[in-house]
């Protein structure tokens, strides 16, 4: 990480890496090291270089990024609990605040807009929920992951906007079932574990269909279910016997 900054600090000066190499006496293969992080500068060299290129030690050490992070986490439980207490307001109010903080964190703009789909009575709400899920639907710098949580928020949003039509196109392009997770991770087991592996997501699979069944009804067309924003609870909540009994007389009935 040093490295790469360092290199980029440098580049953006326009400097070679023998010119920063006289002026901190050192040679120009001594500061290639640095850049491919083969070697780290002398401890000495540390504030001198960050005063050269005008950042701090903690930001040259990636100890800014590194705290970032650790605040971004701590946000993101923040916002976790107003939505487990069905506080949607005062998450969304939180968001904004944090968001002037960070501004462009795609992180954030993505619970923005889980927070306030759940707020979409309220037809400001709803277009602002769409019109942010469809921006983090054309960045690239989004996760795959990221982007399927969206997609799957703007299903509801766009059924209870009155926009059935988007929401078949949208759903056409998430991916079919054996091309998620959960059925994709046992085949990355070897034999000795495939197995157990395959039976974890059967198991999942179970709880998942099983709940979604009991939640029958509860369910509103177009409401976006709790589990999309707050994931599914995988722990079974009957035997595995209650459980495929269950399933097994609503798919026969």
């Amino acid at each position: 990480m040093l490295g790469e900054k360092l290199k980029a600090l440098r580049m953006e000066k326009g400097i070679t890496q023998e010119q920063l190499g006289e002026i901190f006496g050192v040679s120009a293969q001594a500061v290639s090291r640095w850049e491919k992080d083969a070697a780290d500068p002398d401890i000495s060299l540390l504030p001198g270089l960050a005063i050269y290129f005008d950042v701090t030690v903690d930001a040259l050490l990636g100890m800014d990024e590194i705290k970032k992070q650790e605040s971004i986490n701590q946000i993101h439980g923040e916002i976790n609990r107003f939505m487990v207490n069905g506080e949607f307001e005062a998450a969304v109010a939180f968001i904004r605040e944090k968001l002037k903080i960070y501004p462009g964190d795609w992180g954030l703009m993505m619970s923005l807009g889980e927070s306030l789909a759940r707020l979409s009575d309220d037809p400001a709400c709803r277009a602002e929920a769409i019109r942010i899920g469809e921006e983090i639907l054309q960045n690239g710098k989004v996760s795959m992951k990221g982007k399927g949580t969206t997609a799957a928020n703007l299903l509801f949003l766009y059924v209870r906007d009155g926009n059935r039509e988007k929401s078949a196109w949208l759903i056409k392009s998430l991916p079919h079932i054996w091309e998620s997770r959960e059925m994709l991770a046992p085949e990355m087991e070897d034999e000795k574990e495939y197995e157990a592996a395959l039976r974890q997501s059967m198991e999942k699979a179970i709880v998942f269909f099983y709940r979604r069944l009991k939640a029958m009804d509860t369910r509103k067309p177009g409401k976006t279910p709790e589990y999309i924003q707050l994931g599914v609870d995988f722990r079974p909540p009957e035997s595995m016997e209650i459980m495929l009994k269950r399933i097994s007389d609503f798919l026969i009935s």
